[in-house]
């Protein structure tokens, strides 16, 4: 068995910490109300939880003890995970003045799978053969946790353009695993598992459209390159896409609904002396979210 870990970090627990300052900082905010709060993009506080089901597609490799990395395995096609699975994200803006803005969001998303029937894989120093008897049992997870400052350059009652500095926690972590049909007693059980957790630096804007007070077209594009040595043998490098686009109803002072579409792509390669790894994941589809404003 070969576990593989770049960090470790508390799952979830940075989501709900960020959200206590946040919620506290707004206690400390004057309750005067300046010209732009009437606007229809004026919300102190804007929160919001979705109903996501995306497109996925994963691929991943490990390297063998010889620094080989070979062929990338698809988790879709090649081990049965789901392509498409519905999960739930949430997200919150809070408006410190005209033109500053810190924002964060949260996305989790597990997948599992049993196949025992396929293409035999390779993942490190283990090959995996699928039987009925004895199947390849692998996962997929992805927890995603972004924060994000914003600078509007552009600020009226119709439009924003904003544009920002964050950080977005990747933590990935995906493993293969099989007890081999060898005898009595039973045999060890292979197993090839992969984790990380790194701040990465994303570049992002956003435009934000009012076509009334109700209705409001929004857009932002996220992106990350970055090629970083964590240590004298260690070595991450990357690229990050996320867009999203759609539409903002305000149906009543305090709650609304929105409808958008995301795309997420990351492509990361990680070296550590003889140890390399690939991901490459993408997932894409709808949003339906309702929103809270303050």
């Amino acid at each position: 068995m070969t576990n593989y870990s770049i960090a470790n970090c508390s799952r979830g627990s940075r989501f709900f910490f960020v959200a206590f300052l946040l919620l506290f900082a707004m206690s400390a905010v004057a309750k005067e109300k300046p010209e732009w709060r009437s606007w229809p993009m004026g919300d102190r506080l804007f929160a919001s939880v979705g109903w996501f089901k995306p497109k996925l597609d994963t691929q991943v490799g490990i390297s063998n003890s010889a620094g080989n990395l070979g062929a990338l395995i698809n988790f879709e096609s090649s081990l049965g995970l789901a392509d498409s699975k519905s999960t739930v994200l949430g997200g919150m803006n809070w408006r410190i003045s005209k033109r500053n803005s810190l924002s964060f969001n949260y996305f989790k998303l597990d997948r599992s799978a049993t196949q025992g029937d396929g293409i035999t894989i390779t993942i490190g120093d283990e090959t995996f053969e699928p039987a009925i008897d004895f199947p390849i049992a692998s996962f997929f997870d992805i927890e995603a946790f972004n924060l994000l400052y914003s600078f509007s350059a552009i600020r009226n009652p119709k439009h924003e353009l904003a544009l920002g500095l964050g950080v977005s926690f990747q933590d990935l972590s995906f493993g293969v695993e099989q007890t081999p049909d060898c005898g009595l007693p039973p045999c060890d059980r292979k197993s090839e598992v992969f984790s990380s957790t790194a701040p990465l630096p994303t570049l992002n804007a956003r435009y934000q459209y009012a076509i009334n007070d109700k209705w409001i077209i929004v857009t932002s594009l996220g992106w990350l390159a970055v090629s970083a040595d964590l240590a004298s043998d260690e070595k991450l490098s990357g690229e990050i896409w996320n867009v999203d686009a759609g539409i903002r109803w305000k149906t009543w002072k305090n709650v609304g609904f929105s409808l958008l579409y995301n795309y997420f792509d990351v492509d990361v390669d990680y070296d550590k002396r003889n140890l390399k790894a690939t991901a490459i994941y993408k997932y894409q589809g709808p949003i339906l979210g309702i929103n809270a404003y303050f």
